[in-house]
């Protein structure tokens, strides 16, 4: 039973004489315990007994909990790596709100995957003319011998300062 039902039945009750936590006993008796509780249907007999016979709720204060999946979408397509309180307050919405959405849609926060970079033929010649200058060092300490040089075709950028960003979950 949905709440505009409950609220029909408030009415109907309220109409007949019959006090609130009586209204509440019958709809919990038909309907099932825990259906209404006693203050929810004396704050709406009160509301009734003020005139205010609309079953709709009423506009509340605060930041709206609702918020436009599209707009979310473009702002993580226009900055990836915006934290849940910059997007939240771009979006003029609570940041738990952003985050609900955010596993809504199975997002999760993390780091960009690496993905090896091409070497190029000159890049890759200049690497073995540098490791061949640093073996032909005169210093000959034990660091230099250790050094394995092979020859690759790619290698891994290593940047530490990755942000992590928002991306759909694997």
């Amino acid at each position: 039973m949905n709440n505009f039902e409950i609220r029909v039945l408030l009415r109907h009750y309220w109409k007949k004489g019959l006090s609130a936590r009586a209204a509440a006993a019958k709809i919990c008796e038909v309907e099932g315990e825990g259906t209404i509780g006693k203050t929810a249907a004396i704050k709406w007999f009160k509301r009734f007994e003020d005139g205010d016979l609309d079953f709709e709720n009423k506009p509340r204060s605060g930041r709206p909990s609702i918020l436009d999946e599209e707009d979310l979408r473009a702002a993580l397509e226009d900055e990836p790596s915006s934290n849940t309180r910059d997007l939240a307050d771009k979006l003029v919405v609570a940041q738990q709100t952003v985050v609900n959405y955010l596993h809504k849609f199975d997002f999760v926060y993390k780091k960009p995957r690496q993905d090896p970079y091409e070497l190029t033929e000159a890049q890759a010649i200049r690497r073995v003319e540098v490791c061949r200058q640093l073996l032909d060092n005169p210093l000959n300490d034990r660091f230099w011998k250790r050094i394995v040089t092979c020859d690759e075709k790619w290698v891994f950028l290593v940047n530490r300062n990755r942000s992590r960003c928002w991306v759909p979950r694997d």
